[in-house]
C-alpha cells in the first residue's frame, strides 16, 4: 500500500498503529490480525460494558480492512500527531 502521498510504501508499523488505535477506541479484545491481498482481516471480539463495570459482554466481530480504508485511518493518525512540533492537539 502506497503513503497518503502515493509515491511510497507504507511501513508497516504506521499501518498497524492507526489499525491498533482503531481497535482501542472500538474496545476490540481477543484479536486475530491477517494479512490479504485485499487489506487487513481483523478478527476479534468487541467489550460492552454490562451492569457492573467489572464485567463485560463480549460480541465476536470480523472486520476487512481494504486499502482504501486503512488509508483513512494513516490519514487520521497523521492528523493526530500534528506536525512533531510537540504542540499538537489530540482528542481521546
Amino acid at each position: 500500500m502506497l503513503d497518503h502521498t502515493g509515491r511510497y510504501r507504507t511501513r508497516y508499523e504506521d499501518t498497524l498503529r492507526a489499525l491498533g488505535h482503531y481497535l482501542d477506541q472500538h474496545r476490540f479484545t481477543r484479536i486475530a490480525v491477517i494479512e490479504t491481498p485485499e487489506g487487513f482481516l481483523v478478527k476479534g471480539y468487541i467489550a460492552a460494558s454490562g451492569r457492573d463495570e467489572e464485567l463485560f459482554a463480549v460480541a465476536p466481530e470480523t472486520l476487512l480492512f481494504t486499502d482504501e480504508d486503512l488509508r483513512q485511518l494513516l490519514e487520521e493518525a497523521y492528523r493526530r500527531r500534528g506536525t512533531g512540533t510537540g504542540n499538537s492537539s489530540s482528542t481521546q
